[in-house]
């Protein structure tokens, strides 16, 4: 659901003789309004509707809060943030970090699961997406297909096609959702991954999209025939450093998102071992005031 309001970067847009985008363009009311209808639609399927589309479970209202979020950030990235990415190098990596490594775990783990479950359980479907969101798949795909978009030949070609940036992103975002689920997978049943096996996938991912990173941020040239840099480009910064610091802006939010999710994982099979633990223990002592109670109660049984 990209933007479609906005003009190829093959076409800089001109407003009025400026090189700044105007009020609509940042606004983008076809997409706001979008965003509007999306956020009522997934209330009301998590609300009223939920007994029609699922089996009834409720949606907590921090995860309910999530997914608003992920779709407010889609917007803002693709809206606000996509209207300067004609421009830009550094909003355009800025658009990309937010709807690729933000979005989709904020709206997976605030899906409502009975209709994911649904959607999941469709036989000949459910066998693709279990093949799709394979660690290993889902890994190399994602931070193969990034690494290859940023190549200066197919980056430039796919910016001066409106149907084949519309298309990539649809192909990204996609992959975008095949290299979280194994992360924050909402369904519990399809959970593969152990927390120590999460936490060496979030090491592996962010070691693969290094390179494509740093190879933003420390080229020595500019890379891309459709950031030549503009008026708009030069008004704020030059086009060198607009360019390296897309790839700084990508490296933040790839390392924000992945540590935040360590975090979480880390914290929570530390809470879960813990919880192991005293189980444990309130079971070896349960067993224990068991036998001595049996052993008063055999000692009773003598003595009379």
């Amino acid at each position: 659901m990209k933007n479609m309001d906005h003009m190829d970067h093959s076409q800089p847009m001109q407003h009025g003789g400026s090189p700044f985008p105007d009020f609509w363009d940042i606004v983008s009311p076809g997409m706001l309004l979008l965003t509007v209808l999306l956020i009522l639609l997934y209330l009301a399927i998590v609300g009223p509707w939920r007994n029609r589309w699922g089996s009834g479970e409720k949606v907590t209202i921090v995860k309910r809060c999530v997914f608003v979020s992920g779709l407010l950030i889609y917007y803002l990235a693709t809206g606000p943030i996509g209207a300067f990415s004609h421009f830009l190098f550094s909003a355009h990596m800025t658009e990309m970090s937010l709807v690729y490594l933000i979005v989709p775990p904020l709206l997976l783990i605030g899906a409502p699961p009975s209709l994911l479950r649904r959607l999941w359980n469709i036989p000949r479907w459910k066998r693709i997406l279990r093949i799709l969101t394979h660690p290993l798949i889902a890994l190399l795909t994602f931070n193969g297909l990034i690494s290859i978009y940023h190549m200066p030949v197919v980056f430039d070609t796919i910016m001066g096609s409106m149907w084949l940036m519309q298309l990539s992103h649809i192909i990204l975002m996609i992959c975008a959702f095949m290299m979280w689920w194994p992360l924050v997978c909402p369904l519990p049943e399809e959970d593969r991954l152990s927390p120590l096996q999460k936490m060496g996938y979030i090491f592996a991912d962010g070691v693969l999209l290094t390179p494509a990173c740093a190879f933003l941020a420390f080229s020595g040239t500019l890379l891309y025939e459709s950031f030549p840099g503009g008026p708009m480009t030069t008004a704020i910064m030059p086009p060198l450093e607009d360019q390296a610091l897309g790839g700084i802006v990508m490296k933040i939010t790839q390392e924000l998102a992945y540590g935040s999710v360590l975090g979480y994982t880390f914290f929570g099979w530390v809470r879960k071992q813990r919880q192991q633990d005293e189980n444990e223990l309130a079971t070896r002592r349960q067993q224990q005031r068991e036998e001595i109670n049996k052993k008063e109660g055999s000692t009773v049984s003598f003595n009379h």
